[in-house]
């Protein structure tokens, strides 16, 4: 299930997250410590984009049959990810604030295959010689979650409690045929919190640190497929580390690898076992203005 891309991925973000505010702290040691002041701005707005090495797999079983697992790195040949991102957030007061946030994510690859592909209640067949085998797995994901900013020693906690909901309709294309599953009808907004931590340095310098992540265990979809009820599994995990620079007090620029995790399970009464898992780490760089 690619996890070993997961573990990895954590690793990396850890040893970033000790090694950049120890040797920021070096370089502006001589320097008095920034002082510790909550934003006061109302409105914020950012942007950013990001790419990373994806893994995982989609897998869409129909009818009693359990469909083939394909993976999306070694079989589709999805070895770039991109992405895109955006948020809109207004505080409340300078430590409480709402936020908006979309994200689409861009998953196409397009690989050589062997053998016969179960997808959907439909069969793609290599005809005599390895044939190509494409899949769109565009999605997105919009978010709304309130944020709690405390004052700590050295920086500032953050801590968010809101919900997600991700738009997938993966599809598969080989040989002049086309078959897609929808796993948005059965999609349910999921819980999630998290935790950010901002480390002034200085120079308008400063280290961001930030996980979340949410889930919702095997439950009810509340719609039915063939007669029988669907059940839905969802699990959502984000953690991230950015050097951040404020060119001017209203013009946040920033930088950092970060790591995406999400899966989805579907099942019902001998009919339906779909799954897709994407584990992706890569790098994001953005901007935020304040108002």
């Amino acid at each position: 299930m690619g996890h070993w891309r997961l573990v990895a991925g954590s690793g990396l973000l850890v040893a970033l997250a000790l090694s950049w505010p120890g040797s920021a702290t070096a370089q502006v040691r001589a320097e008095q410590p920034p002082t510790l002041e909550l934003d006061p701005s109302r409105f914020e707005f950012s942007l950013a984009a990001s790419f990373g090495r994806p893994g995982g797999y989609v897998r869409v079983g129909h009818n009693g049959e359990p469909g083939s697992r394909v993976r999306l790195n070694d079989d589709l040949n999805i070895g770039l990810s991109e992405a895109v991102d955006g948020a809109v957030a207004f505080h409340l007061t300078p430590r409480d604030a709402v936020r908006f946030t979309f994200l689409y994510y861009f998953l196409r690859g397009r690989g050589l295959f062997d053998r016969t592909v179960s997808y959907n209640d439909e069969e793609f067949k290599a005809p005599g010689s390895p044939g190509h085998i494409s899949i769109d797995a565009d999605f997105y994901r919009v978010g709304l979650a309130y944020e709690r900013t405390a004052t700590v020693p050295g920086g500032f906690l953050t801590g968010i409690v809101g919900l997600t909901y991700v738009h997938l309709d993966p599809k598969l294309t080989a040989d002049g045929h086309s078959n897609s599953e929808d796993f948005s009808r059965y999609e349910l907004p999921v819980p999630i919190v998290g935790l950010r931590v901002d480390i002034p340095m200085g120079n308008g310098y400063a280290v961001r640190a930030s996980i979340g992540g949410g889930g919702l265990p095997r439950v009810n979809s509340g719609r039915k497929e063939a007669g029988s009820t669907v059940y839905v599994e969802q699990i959502h995990g984000d953690a991230s580390m950015a050097l951040t620079y404020a060119a001017t007090q209203n013009l946040v620029f920033d930088i950092g690898p970060r790591l995406t995790y999400f899966f989805q399970h579907e099942t019902s009464h001998h009919q339906k076992d779909s799954a897709f898992e994407l584990v992706d780490v890569g790098l994001r760089a953005g901007m935020t203005l304040k108002f």
